[in-house]
């Protein structure tokens, strides 16, 4: 629909829909401030705040807008490189098409997808604020989850592809009272400011976000295989497997002697399958700790597993480190071998 289409519409002529109380919340936070010399994509979306204003009060759906934005249509193909391959994201992921400008920044949240294990969140943002190369969100206003006890692990990246546009993606992992995970989530977002260290710049503004996920259907590949060392045990006990994600389920004990000497051990990932893929290179994973430590319960997320693989090679190497950067040394681990069911 183009600009002018949105001016001229007749709202007394939509077919209006009956919407849940999660989507209502979602239609209030599509308001947008109009800003001189916007860019098209805001005037669009401000003419869809006319409509807005009209159906919020009687609780009824607008069409969407988040598609007339044509850096906004494939966020996820920024970030698919050699090691993480987000396959099937654009397909299973939920399109949330929420935007909120507040001092000059524009964020629009893209598509969400929650496995079971891992909410994972694609993201832009624009601005005429002068970032430069680098974007970051400032702590600790990150991704929740309503009913959480906390989250764990994740990360985000956030990639410049112009002058004034930046496109993001967050992963987290939300920790649920005896580690079962619901049915839907609600996810929350309120990133307080955006700043660059390059630029010696921080904009502050008022964002705040929520949408509902369904979980993903997935199916789990029971192991239960246990490597040992003289310091430690670290058990393999799962491999679930969406059309999106790949997640291994681990627990390890370590220990007193160990911990004595290094404070935290945490194991990164070594993944590869038969064919030679690639799926981690080194990294980690999340977790929580009962017992300071002693005994870790975590997870670890890798894309979908590529077509024609037979095995998963999985190694965990454990860090040892004595925290703060004042040292660590590397603990290497057998490899467990996963046979993927047909």
């Amino acid at each position: 629909m183009s600009m002018k289409e949105w001016i001229d519409l007749d709202i007394d002529k939509l077919e209006l829909l009956e919407v849940t109380d999660i989507e209502k919340a979602q239609v209030k936070q599509n308001v947008l401030n109009k800003r001189k010399k916007s860019p098209i994509w805001r005037h669009i979306a401000v003419a869809a705040v006319m409509i807005v204003g009209a159906t919020t009060a009687t609780g009824f759906a607008f069409p969407s807008f988040a598609s007339q934005i044509p850096f906004m249509d494939n966020v996820i193909s920024y970030f698919n490189n050699e090691e993480q391959h987000y396959k099937n994201f654009e397909t299973f992921s939920t399109n949330i098409d929420l935007a909120q400008t507040s001092n000059g920044v524009t964020v629009m949240i893209d598509n969400a997808v929650y496995d079971g294990t891992n909410v994972t969140v694609s993201f832009a943002i624009e601005t005429n604020h002068e970032f430069g190369k680098e974007m970051h969100m400032s702590a600790p206003n990150w991704f929740d989850a309503v009913g959480a006890s906390g989250s764990s692990g994740g990360g985000s990246q956030i990639t410049k592809i112009s002058d004034t546009r930046y496109v993001g993606l967050s992963t987290f992992t939300p920790r649920f009272k005896d580690d079962v995970s619901p049915e839907t989530v609600e996810v929350t977002w309120t990133p307080h400011a955006f700043y660059s260290m390059s630029n010696d710049l921080e904009v502050e503004g008022d964002w705040s976000f929520a949408f509902s996920l369904k979980r993903l259907e997935g199916d789990i590949q029971l192991v239960n295989e246990t490597v040992l060392h003289k310091d430690m045990s670290f058990t393999l006990q799962s491999v679930e497997f969406t059309d999106v994600s790949t997640v291994i389920l681990y627990e390890q004990v370590v220990t007193d002697e160990l911990l004595k000497e290094w404070p935290s051990v945490s194991p990164v990932f070594y993944v590869t399958d038969d064919l030679g893929h690639v799926y981690l290179n080194g990294s980690g994973g999340s977790g929580m700790s009962p017992d300071n430590g002693k005994t870790f319960n975590g997870t670890a997320a890798l894309g979908a597993i590529q077509e024609g693989a037979s095995q998963l090679i999985i190694q965990p190497v454990e860090i040892a480190s004595l925290m703060s950067g004042k040292g660590h040394i590397e603990i290497e681990l057998d490899p467990i071998i996963v046979d993927l069911k047909k």
